[in-house]
């Protein structure tokens, strides 16, 4: 089964989104996530991205547009084979036609650093869509109503954000794993 992860990454970090990616990465590796430390090998692979990858700006429309999110998703999670492709990407550009930039869904071919807009800074948008999945554990997510938040400080020493200015001291990098 796949699942997806999101990864805060204090901006003191890293300057850009590669670098957060790359840095994620690298913290992963080093906690053990797809061995035996820390996260106690949740999984046999993961990548930036992966099939989830298009996530935070899907959870940006969730938030600025809510009721047309909600009318494409419904429709979107309801796709059971890969020939709904084609008609869900037309869908999804009739649904959010002012959308710039590559479609957030069915991205085919994704290097293992993901895509640029696999990692942002956290702002309110992605806080308030992000906010009820903080925590210290990883839980095996993939739905977009509950997400699965950790971050690569030592939760016991931070304060997680109370709003999205404090958010905006985080990068937020998106996860895909496979258990």
């Amino acid at each position: 089964m796949y699942a997806v992860l999101y990864v805060c990454l204090p901006r003191s970090e890293a300057r850009s989104s590669l670098q957060a990616r790359k840095k994620v990465c690298e913290y992963l590796a080093e906690e053990g996530f797809a061995d035996q430390r820390r996260f106690s090998g949740h999984c046999d692979y993961f990548s930036v991205g992966g099939r989830w990858s298009g996530r935070l700006p899907l959870l940006r429309l969730r938030s600025e547009q809510p009721k047309m999110f909600d009318r494409f998703w419904k429709q979107y999670g309801a796709a059971s084979s890969s020939e709904d492709v084609d008609r869900l990407c037309r869908l999804f550009r009739a649904t959010f036609p002012s959308y710039q930039g590559k479609l957030p869904i069915y991205r085919k071919t994704v290097a293992f650093d993901g895509e640029p807009d696999d990692a942002q800074i956290m702002d309110e948008p992605l806080f308030r869509q992000l906010k009820k999945g903080f925590g210290d554990s990883v839980d095996y997510s993939y739905e977009v109503n509950h997400p699965n938040v950790i971050c690569t400080e030592d939760t016991e020493d931070l304060a997680w954000p109370k709003n999205g200015e404090e958010a905006a001291k985080f990068w937020v990098v998106v996860i895909s794993y496979h258990f």
